[in-house]
């Protein structure tokens, strides 16, 4: 290296203008070099020396999990059993990290510019800081951005002018750039199809599309979300392949990713503290507010998903149906660790969302099976994690009772299909089904502990988890880290109305009582809305009877267009970064009765602004401070408060009004042991708030 940089000092560049006898040397060196290399590389993992060579050539995020534990053995065990310790966990964990990462990096299954250029460094993204993937981000846009424009003007440079084959030529080469890179691009599954002239349609084709996906590929900020994700997905599979997620150690989710959602949740908060809401005619609200009382609250979303399930099973009650329990567990394969601890050698390296795309897979299998049986079902979905972040389903399900033994075994044999052979006859590993018994319970009572296990932790104290033996109230937060990490929906509905209807709904009613209550109009019992049926469905919304909802809206397991209310949308007033015309919610609408039945539940149209400092603010010592308690019935258990400003339009008799909202001058100055004694106090004896 020293004679090739005094050679390239001298100007001499180019490798065939050296002595050909001093060229053969350098061949035969580098020949030499590159033998001990490949046979360093190859023989790593026959002593503990090369195992603990490969192993400091590692990140530190790989590192980091052993090192503790290797310098603990060297001073207290001696050489044997830390060499014990290089040949076994780690030669195993580096092993397995080999093999994961034979599918990270760029796709060699593409002739692409991209492959060449970043071969080298696309490996390490798992490794990459956040300031470091922004900088590949813009790399990449601004090549794309190079690529796109080059081939505009090797056509003319009038992009509207481009034939529709022209334009899915250069969409058809720079999408193979972007999977070089294991980025899908977008609208692929739209327009892929078009890439084969038999389907091409003879009218023109959406350009708008094609506008809109070349914008994004070409947005720094949209490669650097795609980026950050794929990183995210590479560097928790890689920590799962080396052992550091299981019951033993971290269960559900890696300390880095649970690190990176409390500083996003911590910055999330900052934010909403340091901006309000505003409508534009002088009115400000408190984002912060605003988000506590939505749905991001997680003890809302449990109160809202325990309302919805006991709605469920009020409506199956009605209909005489009986209600199943199941569990769909993956195959082996997709299990990294086993219930020990121990890596499963099953493993197919895939990840988690692999495994979660098998789940979904599954499910549209069973759906379309009952479907051509005619066997139908309704109720709800849980996915939560097993220790070693593999998915697993928890199904409640309601159907009639002689359909029962029939919906089950299609169940049974599509989750036990693949790999049946590992089973035997203990399907019980891929799947269960449970009936409910209503004299042993109810069936909101049953999935109560998997809503809150995996929220809040709500009522679990001293309950601990099954799969891990941590208790409930601890693993809560790193089951909701786990589904935002995987983009995992933990909720879902089947075969009942939306509930984003009822939440709108709820608005509405509050909305239009609260300006019959300002006229001086307004009369209980009275209809709000002019269609019955519609009024019917919103009273019941605001009744907070989620089972007279949907008996209201048509009942369960219908069409959507046969629902008796949906909701409204109407296009955007300006285009997005893309330049796309997105639609958002107007309000809601019957398809009975046509657009003429659309009324508005967004009358004010909010936008977030920086947080004005106050006098109050500059001056804590002289405010008064606001106490608000979360068993008051001002917080609203929903993301609709129920309540109005003109009055208690849901008093329940006997019950006096307990808004709960004290003001106390000066609380800074108690001490702690006071705080806790007022707190006390206060919840013990309710004070109506000051008018």
């Amino acid at each position: 290296m020293a004679h090739l940089k005094r050679l390239d000092k001298k100007g001499v560049n180019r490798f065939d203008d050296i002595n050909p006898v001093l060229r053969d040397l350098l061949k035969t060196r580098a020949a030499i070099e590159r033998s001990t290399y490949e046979r360093e590389q190859a023989n790593w993992s026959t002593t503990p020396e090369g195992v603990e060579g490969k192993f400091r050539q590692q990140p530190f995020f790989i590192r980091s999990p052993f090192e503790k534990k290797i310098t603990w053995l060297r001073a207290n065990r001696g050489t044997q059993h830390t060499n014990a310790f290089l040949m076994g966990t780690i030669k195993n964990a580096l092993l397995r990290l080999e093999d994961v990462r034979k599918y990270h990096g760029v796709s060699t299954g593409h002739d692409s510019e991209f492959i060449a250029y970043y071969r080298p460094s696309y490996c390490h993204l798992a490794e990459f800081a956040k300031s470091r993937v922004k900088t590949l981000a813009n790399e990449i846009a601004g090549r794309l951005n190079e690529m796109f424009t080059t081939a505009i003007e090797e056509r003319g440079g009038n992009a509207a002018a481009l034939p529709d084959a022209e334009l899915l030529f250069i969409y058809r080469h720079i999408a193979v750039e972007v999977h070089a890179l294991r980025v899908q691009p977008p609208f692929w599954k739209a327009i892929s199809p078009l890439f084969n002239p038999a389907v091409l349609p003879p009218e023109p084709l959406d350009r708008a599309v094609f506008v809109s996906a070349l914008y994004r590929l070409i947005n720094p900020e949209w490669w650097e979300h795609q980026l950050w994700r794929l990183r995210g997905d590479w560097r928790e599979n890689q920590l799962r392949a080396i052992g550091s997620i299981h019951k033993r150690a971290t269960p559900y989710i890696s300390r880095d990713a649970l690190a990176d959602w409390l500083e996003q949740r911590r910055k999330n908060r900052e934010f909403f503290k340091s901006h309000e809401l505003d409508d534009g005619e002088g009115n400000r609200i408190s984002l912060e507010s605003m988000v506590d009382a939505s749905i991001s609250n997680p003890s809302i979303r449990r109160h809202e998903l325990m309302a919805r399930m006991k709605g469920i099973e009020y409506v199956a009650q009605s209909r005489a149906d009986v209600g199943v329990f199941y569990t769909l567990t993956c195959p082996s394969k997709y299990h990294c660790t086993n219930a020990s601890g121990h890596g499963n050698p099953k493993w197919n390296h895939s990840d988690v969302r692999q495994a979660q795309k098998y789940l979904t897979n599954l499910w549209a299998c069973i759906g379309a099976k009952l479907g051509r049986k005619d066997l139908r079902v309704y109720g709800f979905r849980v996915a939560e994690p097993h220790h070693d972040e593999t998915p697993h389903w928890h199904l409640l399900l309601f159907m009639q009772l002689n359909e029962r033994e029939a919906i089950t075994e299609i169940m049974r044999g599509y989750a036990i299909k693949e790999d049946r052979a590992e089973l035997g006859k203990r399907t019980g590993a891929r799947f269960t089904a449970k009936r409910l018994d209503p004299k042993k319970g109810s069936a909101t009572a049953y999935i109560a502990k998997y809503i809150s296990k995996n929220i809040d932790g709500y009522a679990l104290d001293g309950e601990k988890d099954h799969d891990t033996g941590k208790p409930l109230k601890e693993t809560a937060r790193l089951a909701m880290a786990w589904a935002s990490r995987h983009r995992i929906r933990q909720y879902q509905p089947i075969g009942t109305p939306p509930v984003t209807v009822w939440r709108e709904l709820r608005k509405l009613n509050n909305q239009l009582v609260g300006n019959l209550i300002k006229s001086e109009k307004f009369k209980p019992g009275q209809k709000l809305l002019l269609d019955e049926g519609m009024d019917a469905v919103m009273a019941a919304a605001d009744a907070g009877c989620f089972a007279t909802y949907i008996i209201r809206q048509g009942g369960v397991l219908i069409p959507r267009d046969s629902y008796v209310v949906r909701l409204a949308y109407e296009d955007a007033e300006k285009p997005n970064a893309y330049g796309e015309i997105t639609g958002k919610i107007f309000g809601i609408f019957s398809p009975h009765l046509g657009k003429d039945s659309r009324v508005c539940t967004r009358l004010k149209k909010w936008t977030i602004v920086a947080r004005q400092k106050t006098q109050a603010a500059a001056e804590p010592h002289e405010s008064r401070e606001i106490l608000t308690f979360p068993d008051g019935p001002a917080v609203p258990w929903s993301s609709v408060n129920n309540s109005t400003d003109g009055g208690n339009l849901n008093t329940i008799p006997g019950i006096e009004d307990r808004t709960v909202q004290i003001v106390a001058p000066n609380f800074d100055q108690f001490t702690d042991r006071e705080r806790r004694a007022l707190l006390r106090r206060l919840r013990k004896e309710p004070v109506a708030s000051k008018k």
